[in-house]
């Protein structure tokens, strides 16, 4: 039996359609999809150095991937003072939430007997 073609998301432009591959390349790279998961497991604004320490990033790499999510509109970033000291709070944005049940989903698709 030959496998079901995936009706997701093409942006190859081949098919002349304006489908887009499935799996976000955004959420898809490892750390991104790390950090979109912690996120959205505890809802709330996390400070920079307590994703980094919770997921074992660097601050380069965490930084990094927090501006692609960012430019992307997953998440926000909230830069204050508190007293002296600089400190930058990450949330999921709604769009980021909309954006990953939608790469679970398409996921789903993909690999058969995923549960939910």
């Amino acid at each position: 039996m030959a496998p079901k073609k995936f009706a997701g998301r093409d942006t190859s432009g081949a098919s002349g359609g304006d489908r887009q591959a499935p799996l976000s390349p955004l959420i898809h790279g490892r750390a991104r999809l790390l950090i979109l998961s912690f996120l959205l497991r505890v809802p709330r604004s996390h400070p920079f150095t307590y994703l980094r320490d919770e997921l074992g990033f660097s601050d380069g790499a965490l930084s990094v991937n927090l501006a692609k999510l960012e430019d992307g509109g997953l998440v926000r970033l909230n830069r204050a003072f508190v007293g002296r000291k600089p400190q930058t709070l990450v949330k999921v944005t709604a769009k980021g939430k909309r954006e990953f049940q939608r790469y679970v989903a398409e996921l789903r698709e993909i690999v058969p007997g995923l549960g939910r």
